[in-house]
């Protein structure tokens, strides 16, 4: 009995290609949702008291063993001359550290001072971001639509911001400058990880970043329990576990496999594309969850962002 060749086991045939594709996209519309879930849940933490720093190591705790458990397994497959060297783990491991634990603090504290929806408004910019950086800092094309999404995207942010500074006070200014720079730095990391990436590939990449930002999330934890005298049994409280879990595994862990997934069945700008409902639903859902603010400015506001960045994907399709 012969072997089926790996075509014929994972490509789909003809009569299946549209359902394989809509379960695809499915996919892709479901990590979406996932991954704008985390909002939610660090707001519904930080209203019972939970630290940022606490909500952070329980995400990335509980999340690091199943990446693990993927990269060993992705670095096993190599051969030992295949294998990259020190430096490119050491890269790998300062660009985990760089978007996993120092934007992560950066965005979570930001979540103090704002609302959930203008977070997730803030960090969806950062495709433009990205782009603008890879004009300032490799010398990449940054065209006039490019700049046309800046504006419209920042136009729409700034009109929610003044909503916000009626809502939230003055603070909400700090909060919207720490969320900015997390989406700031994220973009640098977009930048520099990619060449990484080649290098390690996309599993083991993601299991050093992990690892090393887990490191760096424990020290910081434990420097923070120190400096306040903070309870130790304060890590382990009910609420903070339960924004724990679902932080690592509903709002990390399950929708990165499904991302991952989506790409493989229907490619990356139709995943990318599918992304854009990420805003949306965190609007829903701090609206009904969080009891959070919406109207004609958060509206106007999204419409714009959505298409700001929108446009930066159907440049980066034609270019």
């Amino acid at each position: 009995m012969t072997r089926p060749s790996p075509s014929t086991t994972h490509a789909p045939t003809t009569s299946t290609a549209p359902r394989y594709q809509r379960i695809g996209f499915l996919l892709a519309l479901g990590s979406a949702a996932l991954f704008s879930l985390k909002g939610v849940v660090v707001k519904l933490g930080l209203a019972q008291g939970v630290g940022v720093e606490t909500l952070m190591l329980w995400r990335m705790g509980l999340a690091l063993p199943v990446y693990l458990a993927v990269g060993v397994h992705s670095l096993r497959q190599r051969s030992p001359q295949d294998r990259p060297g020190l430096p490119t783990f050491a890269a790998a491991a300062a660009l985990g550290v760089l978007s996993y634990y120092v934007c992560t603090w950066l965005d979570f504290t930001g979540m103090r001072f704002i609302s959930a929806q203008l977070e997730r408004m803030v960090l969806f910019t950062y495709p433009i971001l990205t782009a603008l950086l890879a004009r300032l800092l490799l010398g990449e094309r940054f065209t006039r639509q490019h700049v046309a999404a800046l504006v419209l995207s920042y136009a729409g942010v700034l009109l929610v911001f003044g909503a916000e500074v009626r809502s939230f006070g003055p603070g909400a200014g700090w909060g919207i400058a720490l969320v900015f720079a997390a989406a700031l730095l994220f973009a640098f990391y977009v930048i520099y990880a990619k060449p990484v990436i080649g290098r390690l590939g996309a599993r083991l990449f993601t299991c050093v970043a992990m690892a090393a930002a887990t490191v760096g999330i424990a020290l910081h934890n434990v420097v923070a329990i120190t400096a306040t005298d903070q309870p130790l049994a304060s890590v382990f409280s009910a609420p903070a576990v339960a924004a724990g879990v679902v932080l690592a595994l509903v709002c990390t862990v399950l929708p990165s496999f499904m991302l991952s997934e989506a790409i493989s069945r229907i490619g990356p700008s139709r995943t990318s594309a599918a992304g854009n409902v990420g805003p949306v639903v965190t609007t829903v859902l701090a609206v009904w969850i969080l009891h959070e603010p919406f109207g004609v400015a958060q509206a106007t506001g999204l419409v714009l962002i959505l298409l700001g960045v929108g446009m930066v994907g159907r440049i980066k399709k034609t270019a």
